[in-house]
């Protein structure tokens, strides 16, 4: 008997709760609670709690509620759609009541700015609630899939004999990584051929930094310009074949976008400084970043000998 009471007693109290919120919902929607309970308390506090409550159960970094999409979208559907709406007509209303009975418009007016803030501040949750249903990128791939893609665009390939290196394509990162990788595997390396229109200038410098310190040659066999001048004058010699070409021009940033703390100017300074190092004449340091960025300057075999950028021209591979 106690038990029955007890099932009662509860399915009573939850008709009146469900009644008692009815009733609430409604005396909104219709404009019957008065002006400053519907705006603060139905509109901004309410609001403010659905806000927060998104906010508490955001994924964290590196998370996703990618397999939570269905409960997600319902929520905004509940939450940013159904719960909104009803919000604002409540509010509107209780305005209206409020400017017949006082006939101020101000209050109304305050409202309406209000709601049209409040558009956009729910597009903007909306919006951010279907971004944490997309998918977290698994960033370790994904960086995997941008090295795989730089290394597409070079190559570090060995001869027969395995004495020599020939580095052909674009500069990219990790191309210094690849160098020292094919001299661990072949030891007995002495010369290494550039075949390269240009790159990362800080790669660059590592590939010249390599050849140096293991006392390599380099070889041109067709074209080494921009960026590959700087690895090509790491050679202990440095050979260039008759019709061979050695392209110099300006410092450039390859961006749409301004790229912090690079200096194009101050890259170029210390790669003179490189060169004057290498042995390389002071008068050629100073003319060989007078073409702009669009053009190459290609000087001829004699003035790179006389600047000592090239040690010696050769007429064919393996001529010493």
């Amino acid at each position: 008997m106690v038990y029955v009471l007890k099932v009662l007693t509860n399915q009573l109290s939850e008709k009146i709760l469900i009644h008692a919120v009815r009733h609430y919902a409604i005396g909104h929607w219709r404009g019957e609670q008065g002006l400053k309970w519907s705006f603060w308390v139905n509109l901004i506090l309410i609001r403010a709690l659905i806000f927060a409550l998104q906010d508490w159960f955001a994924p964290f970094e590196g998370q996703d509620h990618n397999d939570h999409q269905v409960a997600v979208l319902l929520f905004v559907f509940v939450f940013h759609g159904v719960v909104f709406v009803w919000q604002a007509v409540g509010v509107v209303r209780a305005s209206e009541e409020s400017v017949r009975a006082s006939g101020y418009m101000a209050p109304a007016w305050a409202t309406q700015l209000t709601l049209i803030i409040m558009v956009f501040w729910v597009l903007a949750f909306t919006l951010e609630a279907w971004q944490m249903t997309l998918r977290d990128p698994d960033r370790l791939e994904a960086y995997a899939a941008m090295e795989a893609q730089r290394a597409a665009k070079y190559s570090v390939e060995p001869s027969a004999d395995g004495k020599t290196l020939t580095l052909s394509g674009s500069i990219e990162r990790g191309i210094t990584r690849k160098l020292d990788a094919q001299l661990a595997a072949y030891p007995n390396t002495s010369h290494i051929v550039l075949s390269s229109p240009g790159g990362n200038i800080y790669e660059a410098r590592g590939l010249s930094n390599a050849i140096r310190k293991n006392g390599l040659n380099t070889l041109v066999t067709l074209e080494c310009s921009s960026s590959c001048t700087t690895a090509f004058i790491g050679g202990a010699e440095r050979f260039l074949v008759n019709g061979a070409k050695l392209g110099f021009h300006q410092f450039r940033i390859d961006a749409v976008y301004s790229v912090l703390n690079a200096d194009p100017l101050k890259e170029q300074e210390r790669d003179k400084a490189l060169f004057i190092k290498s042995g390389v004449a002071a008068w050629f340091v100073e003319e060989m970043f007078n073409s702009p960025s669009s053009e190459i300057w290609y000087p001829n075999s004699s003035k790179l000998l006389a600047a000592r950028v090239v040690t010696k021209v050769i007429d064919r591979v393996g001529e010493k």
